[in-house]
């Protein structure tokens, strides 16, 4: 995956017919995600986690390869591709701050082309599934950062997708709102529903709680792809296993 490097004013004026620098930021990357997994996405800033995840869930089309979610291809068929994957961004900033709840899933769930009741009910059921049941009529600009994380999760499930990928999704959070999603995570989301989640993070003891895959990026590189449990039974650290893989060999 490629992207083309905005040049600086100073490029535009001295050299204007210049082509612009193209960063690799995914390169030879080849995954294969099976259903119900739980896989942990670990490595440093820049290392390509989110262009991973913005890749599959068709947000970002690949510039060379392919990319195929429940056998529907990303840049052929991003629309079908896209209605298997519920996406939860880190900062959620799309929310409409002077609207409740209520009225943000209404909105959201109509661009999925849900209406009338079976719209109401869904809301419903997702309200009350992300804990959100006394603060539904409340306007978002009231709410905590745990809340609207809450309420970005209860929009990623809108459309009832196989695939949800989580963001970082704890990483603007207090310790409490941290433990009561990564609660909501493992106890509710992957237990009640079994989706297979794909969850970008820098906390290892996060991975290790709501994941049983790692995969680590650097690099724009896949260095490592392990069950956890396989790690545990060759007595191996996951904080040591994340090192010998970020870390720049010496020579």
């Amino acid at each position: 995956m490629q992207f083309p490097v905005a040049k600086r004013y100073r490029e535009l004026l001295l050299h204007p017919f210049r082509r612009r620098r193209v960063v690799t930021a995914l390169n030879s990357v080849n995954l294969e995600v099976e259903k119900g997994d739980r896989i942990a996405l670990l490595g440093p800033n820049g290392a390509g986690k989110t262009t991973l995840l913005k890749l599959i869930g068709g947000l970002l089309l690949p510039t060379q390869g392919e990319i195929v979610v429940n056998g529907h291809d990303t840049l052929r068929h991003n629309s079908a591709a896209r209605k298997s994957v519920g996406f939860v961004m880190n900062e959620e900033r799309s929310f409409f701050w002077r609207l409740n709840a209520r009225q943000n899933l209404e909105f959201f769930a109509a661009l999925d082309n849900l209406s009338g009741t079976v719209m109401q009910e869904r809301i419903r059921e997702l309200i009350h599934f992300v804990g959100l049941d006394s603060h539904a009529d409340k306007t978002v600009d009231t709410y905590s950062s745990g809340m609207k994380q809450r309420l970005a999760l209860a929009r990623g499930l809108i459309a009832e997708p196989e695939v949800l990928i989580l963001d970082e999704p704890t990483r603007a959070l207090d310790p409490v709102a941290c433990e009561d999603l990564n609660d909501l995570i493992v106890d509710r989301l992957h237990k009640g529903a079994r989706k297979t989640l794909l969850i970008a993070t820098h906390r290892l003891e996060e991975a290790m709680r709501l994941c049983d895959k790692v995969l680590i990026i650097n690099d724009g590189k896949i260095r490592a792809f392990n069950r956890l449990s396989d790690l545990t039974a060759q007595g191996v650290n996951l904080s040591d296993h994340y090192r010998s893989n970020v870390t720049p060999k010496q020579s």
